[in-house]
């Protein structure tokens, strides 16, 4: 029962991934909406700290694995690194990272 409910959770935070990235929309957006969804995404991990095992595969490998979305962050790190500037880049892969590493911290508090 587990795994099935891994799975929809999965599935609904891809879901979510994608409606709030926009992939129709300008790359400035779809950069925004990764920040968004990591960020918020790690909040929510923050949140499931000290879980049972069972709630903390489900929605937090599950969902917000799905919802989440590294490999995407890093090409687009690549992509403003190629088509513009390494501090931008690097502003945009930092700040997202603190970002993210403080909504989780904030998340473990709450």
């Amino acid at each position: 029962m587990t795994a099935l409910l891994l799975i929809a959770a999965a599935a609904i935070g891809a879901i979510v991934r994608v409606l709030a990235t926009d992939l129709d929309a300008d790359f400035n957006r779809q950069l925004a909406g990764t920040a968004i969804v990591n960020i918020a995404g790690s909040f929510l991990l923050g949140l499931l700290a000290g879980s049972s095992a069972n709630m903390t595969a489900i929605v937090g490998v599950g969902g917000l694995g799905a919802l989440t979305t590294f490999s995407t962050y890093v090409a687009q790190i690549e992509c403003i690194h190629r088509e513009s500037t390494t501090s931008k880049a690097a502003l945009y892969g930092i700040g997202s990272l603190v970002a993210g590493v403080a909504a989780a911290a904030i998340g473990w508090v709450l």
